[in-house]
């Protein structure tokens, strides 16, 4: 489809719009958008009755498209793009110029797409942009290929190879349309020059795949009988880049952008974000709203003459006389009201556990230790001591560990009801103090067992 077509079809859309998406409070509405620029066709090979390689010269490039704005940075284009180049010799021939035969290439593309695009918004009057399209490509190539005969010498020409090997003067030649689909990414910045004209600056990159058409081969004889032949020729990884200016203008003109209080700027107040409340920093260092009020500050304090502590605003206790106990202790008022160190009526206390033969654990140990541990009340345990002791069943070293494990099994119990670990000391003895002295292998179950022995200290209490 030619560069007209896609006028047409533009201007077909747009009389087909409703009136009413041409003015629209948030910016979304159509818009009609012409660029022309600078591109050249990508290096392609050829390949068919044609056969080699060229490279693209540079040419104008027109573009048309209408478009409409989604209101959401989106706009959805349905772009035309033609580029005519010139590709000049076709590379299989170097010798063109002097041998007197001839190659020609030149190619038009005219492409229609569907374009997605994305708007930068952030940057004021500038809108940098991004997208992508996909469509269709009508590609429009003029190629030629022929041998020659200067000065009576024949020169085949190699770009039209594909013929094979001949004696008379041959002619390759491709004049034809195809059309395939293809695709093209899209880099642009835009420029707000008023509500509704926009600055579009733009490159584009546009991918055709490979092209396929018909060709013709012309042989003639020495006789001038003309032989026609029908072939087929690809231009391969076809494709342009396209840099190209022009304007957007917009059938709806997109409302100003507002300024909201914390200086970002949206398209109405409504869409800025909630102001926060005002806040106010405390004596203490809290944060409170602006209208609350802070909590009271606490008084000054001073400290009275028995350590207490008061407002300054109020008055201290009366003082009293102080006394200092023997034991250290300060009282007021009388020296008989210093704590009374009450009696323990013991020193230490004992309880021996008995095991069974060979055992580490006693169904005693419990009731035993609960019973040790009933002190009188003005008793403090200062100290517990365990020792483990066996009978002289057995080797020497498995003695040893029966007893500590015998003398364990105490310490667990006094730690379990109460008793800091850390004054308490166990060990094991042995076979190595018996209690009844026995000779070597003799049971015996007064040597089984564990003593608990305790240290007591004396506790104060106030008696007035």
């Amino acid at each position: 489809m030619k560069l007209q077509n896609f006028t047409a079809v533009a201007a077909a859309l747009l009389l087909g719009v409703p009136s009413q998406a041409y003015a629209d409070d948030h910016g979304e509405g159509w818009y009609l958008r012409g660029n022309v620029g600078y591109g050249a066709h990508t290096d392609m090979d050829i390949a068919g009755d044609l056969v080699g390689s060229v490279q693209s010269e540079g040419n104008v490039a027109v573009s048309l498209g209408v478009g409409y704005d989604l209101g959401n940075n989106w706009r959805i284009e349905l772009d035309g793009t033609t580029l005519w180049t010139d590709l000049g010799v076709i590379s299989a021939n170097p010798g063109a110029a002097s041998d007197g035969s001839a190659t020609y290439a030149g190619m038009r593309t005219n492409t229609l797409m569907v374009n997605g695009l994305y708007d930068f918004d952030d940057f004021d009057d500038w809108a940098p942009y991004i997208g992508a399209g996909l469509g269709i490509v009508q590609g429009d190539p003029s190629a030629v290929a022929q041998d020659a005969i200067s000065n009576g010498a024949f020169f085949e020409n190699p770009a039209c190879s594909a013929v094979g090997t001949r004696a008379m003067s041959t002619a390759c030649s491709v004049f034809d349309t195809s059309t395939s689909i293809s695709w093209q990414l899209i880099a642009g910045l835009g420029y707000n020059m008023t509500d509704r004209l926009v600055w579009d600056t733009q490159y584009r990159y546009q991918n055709f795949g490979d092209l396929d058409f018909d060709s013709t081969s012309r042989r003639y004889s020495s006789a001038d009988a003309l032989t026609v032949t029908e072939g087929g020729t690809s231009f391969e990884g076809a494709g342009a880049h396209i840099i190209m200016t022009g304007f957007r203008y917009r059938f709806g003109a997109k409302a100003p952008m507002v300024a909201c209080w914390d200086g970002s700027r949206e398209k109405n107040l409504a869409s800025c974000p909630e102001r926060l409340p005002e806040m106010q920093t405390c004596w203490d260092g809290s944060e409170i709203l602006a209208s609350a009020t802070c909590p009271a500050k606490p008084p000054r304090m001073q400290t009275c003459w028995d350590g207490s502590e008061v407002p300054v605003t109020s008055t201290c206790p009366p003082q009293r006389q102080s006394f200092t106990c023997t034991d250290g202790t300060v009282v007021f008022d009388s020296l008989d009201n210093c704590p009374v160190v009450l009696a323990c009526p013991d020193t230490s206390r004992q309880e021996i556990i008995y095991y069974e033969f060979a055992s580490g654990n006693s169904a005693e140990t419990a009731p035993t230790i609960s019973r040790i541990l009933d002190v009188d009340e003005y008793c403090r345990i200062e100290g517990v001591r365990v020792v483990g002791h066996t009978d002289t069943v057995g080797s020497a070293a498995y003695n040893l560990r029966l007893s500590r494990d015998r003398a364990e099994d105490a310490r667990s119990e006094l730690v379990r009801q109460g008793v800091d670990s850390a004054i308490v000391i166990s060990e094991g003895k042995g076979e190595t103090e018996p209690f009844v002295p026995t000779g070597d292998g003799v049971r015996e179950q007064l040597n089984r067992r564990t003593e608990v022995v305790l240290t007591l200290g004396e506790t104060a209490d106030i008696v007035n």
